[in-house]
């Protein structure tokens, strides 16, 4: 299978492990790492790791672009680029004693000309797919449309889609019938409920309400929609409704597990239609991936 995998908000992702860890003191690193990263890199990486072939469509820019593509080739993920004329964002990870604490850098605008250049790449790079992945967040500058465009173009040509978006990119591409959406509970009860709900929350008692948008939104477009809600039972929404357990582990960097997810979903749905079946295999990559320092990331 090859799949390409957009994500228009490339990451440096900076990990430190700490023995201890105090606000306000002089905190020293046991370890460090540096990964390219955001979750198209992410879902590509794990994809590479199941051995698929995965071709990620992003932009870069700064003087930094050239250590992302080398970091990119070292992982054995191709990239295709536009060159947004803009700095790529660092987010750091701090572990320490068994927490996972993000800190998250806004991505830069892209430069006005990086639209038309990726509508380009992205049409060429169809040729060569089976499956395609969008994930992440737009960076400012890009049209609005431009998700929903993809995603069209992607099923004129009966291509595989699973999307991994929240709010109105996710909204907008329901028309055009993706297969899969996997946005987590906290993403979905905001995007189609208009509720605020922490992504660490006990959320069993949104069940009902979420359920019956579900139902619709699969009717309506023939989507499954796949909610991951972190240590909890997985919901899926497909003919019909099921939960998928998660496995108690002891979670090393839950960075990533969402990317991990959907790259195992494409990967077991677009070779097998028993969705139960790719939903507890998917399941298992994510949890792997919980075991793993690097974010998106099995070995």
């Amino acid at each position: 299978m090859r799949t390409l995998v957009v994500c228009l908000n490339p990451t440096f992702q900076h990990t430190l492990l700490f023995n201890a860890f105090s606000i306000g003191e002089v905190n020293r690193a046991s370890e460090h790492y540096l990964d390219a990263s955001g979750k198209g890199m992410n879902s590509a990486r794990i994809l590479t790791q199941l051995g698929h072939k995965a071709i990620l469509l992003t932009h870069l820019g700064g003087n930094r672009k050239h250590e992302m593509l080398e970091l990119c080739a070292k992982d054995g993920v191709e990239v295709r680029w536009a060159d947004s004329h803009s700095d790529i964002r660092t987010c750091t990870t701090i572990l320490c004693q068994g927490n996972a604490t993000e800190l998250v850098e806004e991505p830069y605008p892209v430069d006005p000309g990086t639209d038309p250049l990726i509508r380009s790449l992205f049409t060429q790079a169809l040729d060569e797919v089976d499956a395609l992945i969008i994930t992440g967040t737009r960076a400012l500058g890009y049209s609005t449309s431009l998700y929903a465009d993809f995603v069209r173009e992607a099923k004129e040509r009966n291509l595989f889609v699973l999307l991994d978006l929240k709010g109105e990119d996710l909204k907008a591409c329901l028309p055009y019938r993706p297969d899969v959406i996997k946005p987590n509970l906290s993403e979905a009860v905001h995007t189609f409920l208009s509720l605020s709900v922490g992504e660490q929350e006990e959320t069993e008692h949104l069940q009902p309400a979420i359920r019956s948008t579900l139902e619709e939104i699969h009717h309506t477009y023939g989507t499954i929609t796949v909610l991951s809600r972190g240590k909890q039972e997985m919901w899926v929404q497909g003919e019909s409704f099921f939960t998928v357990p998660v496995e108690e582990v002891e979670a090393v960097n839950t960075i990533g597990c969402g990317d991990s997810l959907g790259a195992a979903l494409t990967a077991s749905l677009y070779t097998s239609t028993n969705l139960q079946q790719a939903a507890i295999y998917a399941t298992n990559i994510a949890t792997l991936n919980a075991k793993s320092i690097h974010p998106g990331s099995i070995v």
